[in-house]
């Protein structure tokens, strides 16, 4: 299970931005991951999308996906990193279901990582 580790991704090279902030060592991992994957051309957390989505509750809430990649076909994901026990989470459901609706309508692909 990833740990609430945050820090500092120094200098990646598929990255727009010196510095792309993590917020668990799962997150990090991916990023060295991301950097090493040769189908990757580019990708980020600093991406600014927010989509919105209705809680269980009937509030309206901005959902931001952790990683915005470009493949080298210029293929467009959004990927989420989230604990498998999460999965099941009503309002975990609802972001995600919003995110697949929301990169459907832009010719995208929303993508979950889990372990």
């Amino acid at each position: 299970m990833p740990t609430s580790e945050r820090g500092d991704f120094e200098n990646p090279t598929k990255s727009a931005y010196s510095v792309e902030r993590y917020d668990s060592t799962w997150e990090r991992d991916y990023m060295k991951r991301l950097e090493r994957d040769k189908t990757v051309a580019k990708w980020t957390k600093n991406h600014g999308i927010s989509i919105p989505y209705v809680t269980e509750a009937g509030n309206v809430r901005g959902y931001r996906p952790d990683f915005l990649l470009e493949r080298i076909d210029s293929a467009k994901e959004l990927h989420e990193i989230k604990g498998g026990q999460y999965l099941q989470n009503p309002d975990t459901i609802r972001k995600h279901e919003a995110a697949k609706n929301w990169c459907r309508k832009r010719g995208m692909t929303f993508i979950v990582i889990t372990k």
